[in-house]
């Protein structure tokens, strides 16, 4: 079996560690801060129904992985909710009702909600509120404790964990990659796997990975039950998100609203603590420039929207995450044009509801030489890393 590398200890790292070491390969797994620190443990930890086929079926498949892990010695919450498809008028029921749809064909239940339904269950609910539909078998996870599940299981399969390493470039030939070179030496390896979420560009180049931003505030408990994981529906496709998020020129840079969110919509799941995450949001972003902090507000009042009720409610703290985007708003996995690099990234908004079954993919195209489907492939874009 070979030696692998992996650089980043994200979700897409760690899952990816798990499921190559569980198939006998030697693996080290570098992480230049903690485990899940970065984006990975910094979103909502939503794994939601939508209406591409491909996403449903990296749902369906991850979902299978976390509750191989669901007993294990790390928890992290795994629940199954209703996913509320929520409009707040005419026209966004019109379009939840298409969403709704697309869903159902695919194999989800769906079923309609009437405002005065919704009213009924969440007194505090808006007059205005249009309705919406209700998905079964969205699921929610701690997503920072649901990284560190994935690492502690790759532990027990063997995997050498090394964080606080700084990984600066490639050993090897131009053609092959023979390792990684670090701020504390060289790593040798048969297969080198770059996981490393918005920060791929950095050691892959010409990588189609950008980064958007988004945001999220946590809340104290909400003074009311709420049945429901809420998505408000203005919340595009992914290939429209893929498309929204891209970087931005110079002129856009100069113009000064490079950074204006492409995507805004009112999202709240629910905590065990009784409290809820609110969001979300999505735009450019140059990652380490100070952006958008006026999301914490237009989110606030996205949410008052929904119910008065969350006027008094204490938020106790809100931030931003990068999310690793491509321009169809769906992975890539697979072998870059360097014998032996190869890249688990690009996952986006879908980082927690797909990597665990992307992982699944590369370390079969890895180990048993299956072909990545072309919908995952990097080859799919004209500039591959």
């Amino acid at each position: 079996m070979p030696d692998v590398v992996i650089v980043g200890g994200g979700i897409a790292g760690c899952t990816v560690a798990f499921e190559v070491a569980r198939r006998g390969a030697r693996v080290s797994l570098l992480e230049r801060r903690s485990i899940g620190e970065a984006a990975s443990g910094r979103n909502t930890g939503t794994l939601l129904q939508q209406a591409e086929p491909e996403v449903m079926q990296l749902l369906r498949e991850s979902i299978e992985s976390y509750k191989e892990l669901a007993d294990g010695a790390i928890s992290f919450g795994l629940q199954e909710r209703t996913q509320l498809l929520l409009a707040f008028d005419e026209p966004q029921l019109d379009k939840s009702r298409l969403r709704a749809e697309a869903i159902s064909r695919l194999g989800g239940h769906v079923e309609a909600a009437a405002a005065e339904e919704l009213r009924r269950t969440v007194p505090t609910l808006a007059p205005d509120v249009a309705g919406g539909y209700l998905v079964q078998g969205a699921w929610t996870v701690d997503a920072r404790q649901a990284t560190a599940a994935f690492a502690y299981a790759s532990l027990g399969a063997g995997v050498h964990i090394r964080t606080g390493v700084e990984v600066v470039g490639f050993a090897g030939q131009r053609e092959r990659v023979e390792g990684v070179l670090t701020d504390q030496g060289r790593i040798d390896a048969d297969a080198t796997i770059v996981a490393t979420g918005p920060w791929l560009s950095d050691l892959l180049g010409s990588v189609p990975v950008s980064a958007g931003r988004g945001w999220l505030m946590r809340t104290e408990p909400l003074g009311f039950d709420l049945p429901w994981l809420i998505e408000e529906i203005s919340w595009p496709d992914q290939e429209e998100v893929g498309r929204a998020v891209q970087l931005p020129t110079l002129e856009d840079i100069a113009g000064g609203n490079y950074y204006r969110p492409v995507l805004e919509a009112f999202v709240l799941v629910p905590q065990p603590s009784g409290g809820a995450l609110l969001g979300a949001s999505l735009a450019p972003t140059l990652r380490e420039a100070v952006e958008s902090v006026d999301m914490p507000q237009r989110l606030a009042a996205r949410a008052m929207r929904f119910s008065a009720a969350l006027g008094s409610v204490a938020i106790r703290s809100a931030w931003y995450a990068h999310r690793p985007m491509t321009p169809d708003g769906l992975p890539i996995v697979g072998a870059t044009h360097r014998e032996g690099l190869y890249v688990h990234g690009g996952h986006g908004s879908l980082g927690m509801q797909s990597a665990p079954a992307t992982a699944k993919h590369l370390a079969n195209h890895i180990l048993d030489s299956s072909v990545v489907a072309p919908w995952l492939d990097v080859a799919r874009f004209s500039s591959p890393a």
